[in-house]
Protein backbone atom coordinates (compact mmCIF):
# COMPACT_ATOMS: atom_id res chain seq x y z
CA UNK A 1 0.00 0.00 0.00
CA UNK A 2 1.18 3.47 -0.74
CA UNK A 3 0.19 6.86 0.46
CA UNK A 4 -1.19 9.44 -2.26
CA UNK A 5 1.42 11.39 -3.92
CA UNK A 6 1.09 15.59 -2.36
CA UNK A 7 4.47 17.07 -2.96
CA UNK A 8 3.02 20.98 -1.67
CA UNK A 9 1.69 19.59 1.39
CA UNK A 10 4.92 17.92 2.33
CA UNK A 11 7.13 20.75 1.54
CA UNK A 12 4.91 23.08 3.88
CA UNK A 13 5.49 20.51 6.63
CA UNK A 14 9.42 20.28 5.83
CA UNK A 15 9.57 24.08 6.06
CA UNK A 16 7.84 24.62 9.15
CA UNK A 17 10.54 21.90 10.51
CA UNK A 18 12.70 24.47 10.50
CA UNK A 19 11.50 27.84 10.70
CA UNK A 20 7.67 27.68 12.90
CA UNK A 21 8.77 24.70 14.86
CA UNK A 22 6.32 26.39 17.61
CA UNK A 23 3.13 25.92 15.74
CA UNK A 24 0.91 23.03 15.34
CA UNK A 25 -1.24 22.29 12.38
CA UNK A 26 -3.11 19.55 11.70
CA UNK A 27 -3.55 17.51 7.18
CA UNK A 28 -5.32 15.65 6.04
CA UNK A 29 -4.97 15.57 2.57
CA UNK A 30 -2.67 11.62 2.94
CA UNK A 31 -4.40 8.68 4.08
CA UNK A 32 -3.70 5.15 4.64
CA UNK A 33 -6.13 2.32 4.49
CA UNK A 34 -6.13 -0.52 7.42
CA UNK A 35 -8.12 -3.71 7.91
CA UNK A 36 -11.27 -3.64 10.41
CA UNK A 37 -10.97 -5.19 13.42
CA UNK A 38 -13.11 -5.65 16.52
CA UNK A 39 -10.95 -4.37 19.54
CA UNK A 40 -11.86 -7.01 22.14
CA UNK A 41 -10.16 -10.57 23.87
CA UNK A 42 -7.54 -12.55 22.69
CA UNK A 43 -9.55 -15.56 22.50
CA UNK A 44 -12.19 -14.05 20.25
CA UNK A 45 -9.24 -12.69 18.08
CA UNK A 46 -9.44 -15.76 16.05
CA UNK A 47 -12.81 -15.19 14.79
CA UNK A 48 -12.22 -11.89 12.61
CA UNK A 49 -12.07 -12.14 9.09
CA UNK A 50 -8.55 -10.09 8.62
CA UNK A 51 -5.60 -11.25 6.92
CA UNK A 52 -2.71 -11.74 9.81
CA UNK A 53 0.03 -9.33 8.02
CA UNK A 54 -2.44 -6.82 8.69
CA UNK A 55 -4.21 -7.68 11.91
CA UNK A 56 -1.18 -7.39 14.31
CA UNK A 57 -0.29 -8.47 17.83
CA UNK A 58 -3.89 -8.11 19.93
CA UNK A 59 -2.22 -9.68 22.76
CA UNK A 60 0.37 -6.78 22.53
CA UNK A 61 -2.37 -4.19 22.25
CA UNK A 62 -3.86 -5.74 25.62
CA UNK A 63 -0.15 -5.26 27.20
CA UNK A 64 -0.57 -1.43 25.83
CA UNK A 65 -3.64 -1.24 27.40
CA UNK A 66 -2.53 -2.73 30.72
CA UNK A 67 1.10 -0.46 31.04
CA UNK A 68 -0.73 3.03 29.67
CA UNK A 69 -3.04 2.59 32.90
CA UNK A 70 0.32 3.38 34.87
CA UNK A 71 -0.02 7.31 35.94
CA UNK A 72 3.38 8.79 33.94
CA UNK A 73 5.07 9.69 37.40
CA UNK A 74 4.94 5.77 38.00
CA UNK A 75 6.68 4.63 34.51
CA UNK A 76 10.19 3.99 34.99
CA UNK A 77 12.73 2.62 33.29
CA UNK A 78 11.13 -0.86 33.52
CA UNK A 79 8.04 0.07 32.01
CA UNK A 80 9.90 1.86 29.41
CA UNK A 81 11.57 -1.14 28.00
CA UNK A 82 7.97 -3.25 28.30
CA UNK A 83 6.29 -0.87 25.94
CA UNK A 84 8.43 -0.50 23.59
CA UNK A 85 9.09 -4.05 23.26
CA UNK A 86 5.05 -4.48 23.04
CA UNK A 87 4.68 -1.44 20.87
CA UNK A 88 5.80 -2.19 17.16
CA UNK A 89 3.50 -5.35 16.89
CA UNK A 90 0.86 -4.66 18.45
CA UNK A 91 -2.47 -3.90 16.55
CA UNK A 92 -3.32 0.12 16.74
CA UNK A 93 -6.08 2.37 15.38
CA UNK A 94 -5.02 5.59 13.33
CA UNK A 95 -6.57 9.00 14.19
CA UNK A 96 -8.47 11.88 12.12
CA UNK A 97 -6.71 13.38 10.37
CA UNK A 98 -3.65 10.21 9.75
CA UNK A 99 -1.44 12.85 9.42
CA UNK A 100 -0.72 16.00 11.82
CA UNK A 101 2.63 18.26 12.52
CA UNK A 102 3.72 18.16 15.77
CA UNK A 103 5.02 21.05 17.68
CA UNK A 104 8.63 20.60 16.54
CA UNK A 105 7.06 21.16 12.88
CA UNK A 106 7.50 17.62 11.54
CA UNK A 107 4.93 15.30 10.22
CA UNK A 108 3.31 12.37 12.46
CA UNK A 109 1.27 9.64 11.60
CA UNK A 110 -1.29 9.48 14.40
CA UNK A 111 -1.92 6.02 16.56
CA UNK A 112 -4.47 4.99 19.36
CA UNK A 113 -4.92 2.21 21.41
CA UNK A 114 -8.25 0.87 21.26
CA UNK A 115 -10.88 0.82 23.80
CA UNK A 116 -12.24 -2.63 24.61
CA UNK A 117 -15.00 -3.79 22.30
CA UNK A 118 -14.01 -0.67 19.59
CA UNK A 119 -14.36 -1.61 15.86
CA UNK A 120 -11.15 -0.08 14.03
CA UNK A 121 -9.22 -0.19 11.36
CA UNK A 122 -5.87 -2.24 11.97
CA UNK A 123 -2.34 -0.76 11.95
CA UNK A 124 1.02 -1.67 13.66
CA UNK A 125 4.25 -0.23 13.54
CA UNK A 126 6.24 -2.62 12.08
CA UNK A 127 4.59 -2.84 9.10
CA UNK A 128 3.60 0.65 8.57
CA UNK A 129 7.79 1.34 8.28
CA UNK A 130 8.57 -1.11 5.55
CA UNK A 131 5.08 0.01 3.44
CA UNK A 132 5.02 3.79 3.69
CA UNK A 133 6.64 5.49 6.84
CA UNK A 134 10.75 5.07 5.73
CA UNK A 135 9.70 6.48 2.33
CA UNK A 136 7.57 9.38 3.13
CA UNK A 137 9.24 10.77 6.34
CA UNK A 138 6.67 10.10 8.86
CA UNK A 139 7.29 9.84 12.89
CA UNK A 140 4.48 7.81 14.78
CA UNK A 141 2.90 9.54 17.65
CA UNK A 142 1.05 6.97 20.38
CA UNK A 143 -2.27 8.91 21.61
CA UNK A 144 -2.23 12.24 21.56
CA UNK A 145 -4.94 14.60 22.64
CA UNK A 146 -4.91 17.98 24.92
CA UNK A 147 -1.97 16.83 27.00
CA UNK A 148 0.92 15.31 26.86
CA UNK A 149 1.16 12.25 24.39
CA UNK A 150 2.02 8.48 25.61
CA UNK A 151 4.75 8.29 23.13
CA UNK A 152 6.46 10.03 20.30
CA UNK A 153 8.76 8.44 17.60
CA UNK A 154 10.94 10.89 15.03
CA UNK A 155 11.44 9.11 11.98
CA UNK A 156 14.93 8.49 13.13
CA UNK A 157 13.80 6.52 15.97
CA UNK A 158 11.79 4.44 13.13
CA UNK A 159 14.75 4.02 10.68
CA UNK A 160 16.71 2.60 13.87
CA UNK A 161 13.91 -0.29 13.99
CA UNK A 162 14.06 -0.74 10.43
CA UNK A 163 18.06 -0.96 10.48
CA UNK A 164 18.43 -2.45 14.09
CA UNK A 165 15.22 -4.28 15.61
CA UNK A 166 14.64 -1.17 18.28
CA UNK A 167 14.01 1.97 18.48
CA UNK A 168 17.04 3.17 20.14
CA UNK A 169 20.81 2.17 20.13
CA UNK A 170 21.76 2.94 23.51
CA UNK A 171 25.24 1.90 23.82
CA UNK A 172 28.72 0.73 22.39
CA UNK A 173 27.86 2.73 19.05
CA UNK A 174 30.47 3.49 16.73
CA UNK A 175 29.67 6.95 16.35
CA UNK A 176 31.50 9.73 18.04
CA UNK A 177 28.30 10.98 19.84
CA UNK A 178 30.25 14.42 19.06
CA UNK A 179 28.37 17.16 20.52
CA UNK A 180 29.44 19.62 17.88
CA UNK A 181 27.89 20.55 14.86
CA UNK A 182 31.14 21.79 12.51
CA UNK A 183 34.29 20.43 12.31
CA UNK A 184 37.97 20.97 11.13
CA UNK A 185 40.18 18.48 9.65
CA UNK A 186 43.76 19.09 10.68
CA UNK A 187 46.58 19.05 8.22
CA UNK A 188 48.01 15.52 8.29
CA UNK A 189 45.51 14.39 10.74
CA UNK A 190 44.53 10.14 9.42
CA UNK A 191 41.06 9.87 8.45
CA UNK A 192 38.62 7.34 6.44
CA UNK A 193 36.11 8.76 3.83
CA UNK A 194 33.56 6.91 2.24
CA UNK A 195 29.58 6.76 1.34
CA UNK A 196 27.59 5.66 4.45
CA UNK A 197 25.81 1.99 3.33
CA UNK A 198 22.23 1.49 3.03
CA UNK A 199 22.47 -0.16 6.42
CA UNK A 200 23.24 3.39 7.65
CA UNK A 201 21.44 5.62 5.61
CA UNK A 202 19.16 3.84 3.19
CA UNK A 203 17.97 5.38 -0.48
CA UNK A 204 14.99 6.49 1.06
CA UNK A 205 16.24 8.02 4.09
CA UNK A 206 19.19 10.12 1.86
CA UNK A 207 16.38 11.13 -0.65
CA UNK A 208 14.44 12.88 2.84
CA UNK A 209 17.25 14.93 3.40
CA UNK A 210 18.10 15.91 0.17
CA UNK A 211 14.75 17.74 -0.56
CA UNK A 212 15.14 19.06 3.18
CA UNK A 213 18.00 20.75 2.56
CA UNK A 214 16.75 22.09 -0.39
CA UNK A 215 13.74 23.69 0.75
CA UNK A 216 15.65 25.45 3.22
CA UNK A 217 18.11 27.01 0.49
CA UNK A 218 20.86 24.25 0.34
CA UNK A 219 21.84 23.54 -3.00
CA UNK A 220 24.22 21.02 -3.94
CA UNK A 221 23.86 18.67 -0.58
CA UNK A 222 26.40 16.24 -0.15
CA UNK A 223 27.11 13.27 2.25
CA UNK A 224 30.09 11.26 3.32
CA UNK A 225 30.89 8.63 6.47
CA UNK A 226 34.22 9.73 8.12
CA UNK A 227 36.08 7.55 10.14
CA UNK A 228 39.10 8.86 13.01
CA UNK A 229 40.38 7.73 15.75
CA UNK A 230 39.17 9.01 18.99
CA UNK A 231 41.46 7.81 22.18
CA UNK A 232 42.11 4.42 21.32
CA UNK A 233 38.85 3.74 19.35
CA UNK A 234 38.00 4.57 15.93
CA UNK A 235 34.63 6.40 15.91
CA UNK A 236 32.52 7.85 12.90
CA UNK A 237 30.43 10.66 11.71
CA UNK A 238 27.85 11.20 9.40
CA UNK A 239 29.21 14.72 7.85
CA UNK A 240 27.45 17.03 5.33
CA UNK A 241 28.69 19.85 3.39
CA UNK A 242 26.68 22.06 5.52
CA UNK A 243 28.28 24.80 7.55
CA UNK A 244 28.13 27.89 8.74
CA UNK A 245 29.25 30.38 6.12
CA UNK A 246 26.46 29.20 3.72
CA UNK A 247 23.85 30.64 6.27
CA UNK A 248 22.85 34.31 7.52
CA UNK A 249 23.88 33.72 10.73
CA UNK A 250 25.37 30.84 13.28
CA UNK A 251 22.07 30.40 14.92
CA UNK A 252 20.33 29.44 11.54
CA UNK A 253 23.12 26.92 10.75
CA UNK A 254 23.00 25.28 14.35
CA UNK A 255 19.13 25.22 13.85
CA UNK A 256 19.40 23.13 10.61
CA UNK A 257 21.90 20.98 12.26
CA UNK A 258 19.71 20.18 14.92
CA UNK A 259 16.99 20.05 12.85
CA UNK A 260 18.26 16.98 10.53
CA UNK A 261 18.76 14.63 13.41
CA UNK A 262 15.11 14.27 13.67
CA UNK A 263 15.78 12.05 10.42
CA UNK A 264 18.65 10.05 12.00
CA UNK A 265 18.99 7.78 14.80
CA UNK A 266 19.85 9.34 18.12
CA UNK A 267 23.23 7.70 18.60
CA UNK A 268 24.29 8.88 14.87
CA UNK A 269 26.99 12.17 14.90
CA UNK A 270 26.56 14.65 12.60
CA UNK A 271 29.20 17.18 11.44
CA UNK A 272 29.22 19.80 9.35
CA UNK A 273 32.38 19.75 6.76
CA UNK A 274 33.89 21.78 3.94
CA UNK A 275 34.10 20.56 0.87
CA UNK A 276 37.72 21.48 -0.02
CA UNK A 277 38.37 19.95 3.31
CA UNK A 278 37.92 16.51 2.04
CA UNK A 279 39.69 15.30 -1.26
CA UNK A 280 37.10 13.36 -3.55
CA UNK A 281 35.14 11.88 -0.29
CA UNK A 282 31.60 14.14 -0.56
CA UNK A 283 28.99 12.60 -3.06
CA UNK A 284 25.57 14.16 -3.87
CA UNK A 285 22.75 13.13 -1.41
Amino acid sequence: MRLKDTPDGLAILYYMGLFDIFKKTETAKETETGKTVKSESVAGAGKQQVPQEYLGDLEKTQMLSVLLAVPMEHRDEEWVGRFLADLPLASLRCGTPQIIAGPDGFPYFQLFVPEPGEEYQSFYIERMISDFLLERGYGVVINPGEGQPDWVLSYGDLLNYHLNGSFFTAEDSQFSMSSNTEEVVAEGEEIMVGQPAETILPTETRKLLKDFFELNGIEGPKVLLMARTVGDELKQDLAFNITPDRFETETHYRNMMQTVTWYLPRHYSVIGLHDDNIENGFMPL
